[in-house]
């Protein structure tokens, strides 16, 4: 690094943050010229691998102590980019929506430092799913998702299969323990295949009720009428 680089870097801010998941408390600092390269390139292709992607190699490079972000619950991921992206590009962003009534499109506004997590992260994610069997799950992490090869919706039954069977992390019985990791995925897909809809639905309850960013904006349409959308997740915040 040059001189001219040196006496920059040197007087970066950096910020206090608490990691969701784990409590833990940090520091970051914004990303640079170089790193908001990255994103908008990765932005241009269109891919929202790519996007994940860059998002994850930001995090890294910005917060202290995040080794590996891919590794992360969704939740936090989204939680530190948010932090990242008021500290680095400005406090407003303008997400651009659809009106499900009208059916055109409204720009909004939203002020990222008012996005907090909505839910508490659990240490224990335990489901007993009969008698003798309880299941220890784990958050999604952007590995999960990235290693599906294909964009998760939550709408999509096969989809959402996927993801569930991935976030077992532990099958426990009154005998042993299984490390679900350590099973080859055919035989993690026969188990959940032989779920009672009932059974399954308990593993539903748990995505349901995973920590996110979520914020209810108020919008006004080209009939007068105030209306009122709900954005959640990234995408929503910055698409």
């Amino acid at each position: 690094m040059n001189r001219l680089s040196e006496l920059l870097t040197a007087n970066i801010p950096k910020y206090d943050i608490t990691i969701p998941s784990t409590g833990e408390k940090t520091k970051f600092r914004p990303f640079l010229v170089k790193e908001e390269k990255v994103l908008l390139v990765a932005q241009n292709t269109g891919s929202t691998t790519e996007v994940l992607n860059s998002i994850q190699r930001i995090i890294e490079y910005c917060v202290d102590g995040v080794r590996d972000a891919s590794s992360l619950p969704l939740f936090d991921l989204e939680y530190l980019f948010i932090k990242l992206r008021s500290k680095s590009i400005g406090e407003l962003a303008n997400p651009i929506i659809k009106c499900p009534i009208t059916e055109e499109e409204i720009q909004l506004e939203v002020n990222l430092n008012e996005i907090e997590l909505k839910g508490t992260p659990q240490k224990e994610n335990k489901i007993k799913i009969s008698d003798d069997i309880i299941l220890k799950m784990k958050y999604p992490t952007l590995k999960t998702i990235l290693d599906q090869d294909y964009e998760v919706d939550f709408q999509d039954p096969e989809s959402f299969y996927n993801l569930a069977i991935r976030c077992i992390d532990k099958i426990i019985t009154k005998e042993e323990t299984i490390n679900v990791d350590q099973l080859p995925i055919v035989e993690v897909e026969e188990f959940v295949d032989n779920m009672t809809k009932s059974q399954f639905e308990k593993i539903l309850n748990f995505f349901v009720n995973i920590p996110k960013l979520e914020k209810s904006i108020n919008y006004v349409t080209s009939d007068g009428v105030e209306r009122e959308v709900l954005l959640s997740g990234l995408s929503d915040f910055f698409g």
